[in-house]
């Protein structure tokens, strides 16, 4: 049914009549919310996203990259979306210049000759640039940057706090008028607000909670703490002769720590045990338990200079020459995800 109080025009226009509007203010408040949700919903979504510059999608622990699946960004129909120019290629090692641009021109020239002359021509890796099996050092490479992201190894003050969602500020409501409605529509304007502050902050916990809830059930095998070495073990997810890499950046004390260790022994009922450094360690059933075992190990990272985090994505497990991936990505996938 038409509501002639409830036009957008009557109740927001800057030219209204005052005592018009607060007698709507007063009389007709769920209108008025109604038109206030009518007439800011094409700038909702822009107030509730995030700013982010380029340093702090690099740099932030919250940022999308640190969860983005990698596979979905770093492909070829992404690639094919950067410049057809040469520029980008020259920030490459030299043995990937040389593949990649199928020595179709030399670097002097290219600075000093013909700077532009093969601007036209399309230049693409070949397939297996993107391929886990066929490039995997590429991808050790980019899954352990998204884990040190995710970790804020790169923040220089690990400690700063995220980046607001809603940054910008709520412009409230005032009037000045002596009229003698002045208060009366105060009331209704602040408890109109209020109304609307608290429909609006709903929406977003619900939007927000929902997003929370499937980011969630997308990675609840992965983050389970009830699945542990053990459990790889009696699966078969972890083997003898394995090959276990250990690999992370502790920034606070600037040491990269690397080890490579055999598994000389996998069982479902007492865990794995190592070969490192022709040393046996043995019955290791969480990859935490392991991963303090090989700090003490190398013993260049004090345990006052440990930062918690997920051991699982700090290892990654080869076997027979080929790199399986994260014991992370391999426990979520070989357990399965039991929201699914």
């Amino acid at each position: 049914m038409y509501n002639q109080f409830a036009s957008p025009n009557m109740i927001l226009s800057p030219i209204m009549n005052k005592r018009k509007s607060y007698s709507v203010l007063e009389n007709d408040e769920p209108a008025l919310e109604t038109n206030r949700l009518m007439h800011g919903s094409g700038n909702k979504k822009a107030r509730h996203e995030a700013s982010w510059t380029l340093d702090n999608l690099c740099t932030h622990p919250c940022s999308p990259l640190a969860t983005v699946e990698l596979e979905s960004i770093f492909n070829m129909p992404t690639f094919q979306l950067v410049s057809q120019r040469e520029e980008p290629y020259l920030f490459l090692p030299d043995i990937d210049q040389n593949s990649l641009l199928n020595h179709s021109f030399e670097t002097d020239s290219y600075y000093h000759n013909d700077c532009y002359g093969a601007y036209n021509q399309a230049i693409y890796p070949p397939p297996s640039f993107f391929s886990k099996t066929e490039n995997p050092m590429v991808w050790n490479s980019l899954t352990e940057w998204q884990t040190m992201l995710g970790q804020a190894e790169f923040l220089d003050q690990p400690d700063s706090p995220p980046l607001p969602l809603s940054p910008s500020p709520v412009n409230h409501l005032s009037s000045q008028s002596s009229s003698p409605y002045h208060h009366k529509a105060k009331s209704s304007k602040s408890s109109a607000c209020s109304y609307s502050s608290n429909k609006k902050e709903e929406h977003f916990d619900a939007y927000w909670s929902d997003l929370a809830d499937k980011e969630r059930a997308h990675n609840v095998a992965g983050d389970s703490k009830s699945i542990t070495l053990k459990d790889m073990c009696r699966k078969g997810l972890i083997r003898e002769q394995d090959v276990i890499v250990y690999k992370r950046n502790f920034s606070a004390c600037k040491v990269i720590v690397s080890k490579s260790m055999t598994v000389i022994k996998a069982c479902g009922l007492s865990g794995i045990s190592i070969q490192l450094d022709e040393e046996i360690f043995e019955d290791f059933e969480t990859p935490t338990a392991l991963e303090t075992k090989i700090l003490d190990h190398h013993g260049k990272v004090t345990k006052d200079k440990r930062p918690n985090g997920n051991a699982f994505k700090s290892i990654r497990l080869i076997r027979a020459g080929k790199d399986l991936g994260r014991l992370f990505d391999i426990r979520k996938d070989g357990f399965g995800d039991p929201l699914c």
